[in-house]
């Protein structure tokens, strides 16, 4: 049985989006392959790498550059949809088209505008759509509030400047993929991952609510995830990373889990190695700014990622390891998420991780 608030999705869609983000991003999840500890011995799936060599050199110039801007690494444009799958029951990459073409401009530019990268505090989120036809406003509006590279910055202004065109460009992108590449792909994704899925519903039912935390890094009150409710997919192209979207308005958290991601982070065995990490993780120079920037009060993504020049994307990867080892906590306020240092609980841990690395040494 899941924890309360938790629901799984098999919508195949999940992995249509996750291998167009594979494709463009092929080389970001390799780095990731060669930062896990040699000890877990996970190697990369030979047949994907194969699948991706071969697919690129069959992209036309045009798809190359629409996969670029869609799906690049630190805007995740196109991978709004994500979040809204699972609450729109889209199944088939078709359904998924079809959901597309009848978003509103207004919609559509809000997503743009929320994918990867939430709202500063200050950020009025209609400020956007309503300075959309004045371009010195909207520039303005996006390099104060928007976490991530110049480049990006500057498509994103293009999207929003031409809603219309921007989905056009997208639904060409998604139609020529499904239909020339994703209908015949040598393997089939829902087959490759049931044995994990099979496998996450026992670490959920041995683990309960505290493996909601361990899995995502959200934390959990009571069994309630603090976002209200949290949807989990399981995606063969992600193999070991995760991909976290929120869905504007609702307390709803969507978490697109690679099929060998919790080969990652199964919970540590004992104290001991659990200590060992927390220290780890506080030798880390940029977990430390992080966390020197939560000590002066609750923060958003976005807030975080402008007060310590990191993209929003880098943030929240660090932020779900933190959340992971009870570091920090967040709390929701209205339709923001924010994070908080959890002072006591860090002093209490860091002084039992001693005493259990030391022992009476430390008495003494």
């Amino acid at each position: 049985m899941l924890p309360e608030g938790v629901n799984f999705c098999d919508s195949s869609n999940y992995d249509f989006l996750s291998s167009l983000f594979r494709l463009q991003n092929n080389e970001l999840i390799m780095e990731r392959f060669k930062r896990l500890p040699a000890n877990l011995e996970i190697e990369p799936n030979e047949r994907i790498l194969k699948w991706v060599e071969k697919t690129r050199k069959a992209l036309p110039d045009g798809i190359r550059e629409k996969l670029g801007i869609f799906f690049d690494r630190e805007s995740f444009f196109a991978l709004f949809l994500t979040n809204h799958i699972a609450t729109k029951k889209l199944m088939e990459p078709e359904s998924l088209l079809s959901y597309l073409s009848t978003m509103s401009d207004k919609d559509l530019i809000v997503n743009f505008l929320c994918s990867g990268h939430g709202f500063s505090e200050e950020a009025d989120l209609l400020k956007p759509i309503s300075a959309s036809n004045n371009e010195r406003e909207l520039i303005e509006y996006i390099s104060k509030n928007m976490a991530m590279p110049t480049k990006q910055k500057a498509d994103l202004l293009k999207l929003c400047n031409n809603p219309s065109a921007a989905r056009k460009e997208l639904i060409h992108l998604l139609l020529w993929y499904n239909e020339r590449i994703y209908e015949d792909l040598p393997f089939d994704p829902v087959y490759e991952v049931e044995e994990q899925r099979s496998k996450l519903y026992g670490f959920f039912e041995k683990y309960g609510k505290n493996y909601v935390q361990w899995l995502t890094g959200s934390s959990v009150r009571s069994g309630v995830p603090a976002t209200g409710s949290i949807t989990i997919a399981v995606s063969f192209f992600y193999e070991i990373i995760l991909l976290k979207g929120s869905i504007p308005y609702r307390r709803e958290d969507i978490y697109v889990v690679g099929y060998r991601y919790p080969e990652r982070i199964t919970p540590p065995v004992d104290k001991m190695a659990s200590g060992v990490d927390l220290f780890t993780i506080l030798a880390n120079d940029v977990n430390l700014r992080i966390l020197k920037r939560l000590s002066q009060g609750p923060m958003g993504v976005t807030e975080i990622a402008l007060s310590t020049k990191l993209t929003n994307v880098e943030v929240t990867d660090y932020l779900s390891v933190l959340m992971r080892y009870g570091v920090i906590e967040d709390s929701v306020e209205g339709d923001r998420r924010l994070f908080n240092l959890n002072k006591n609980f860090l002093i209490k841990t860091v002084g039992d991780s001693v005493n259990e690395i030391f022992g009476e040494a430390v008495d003494g």
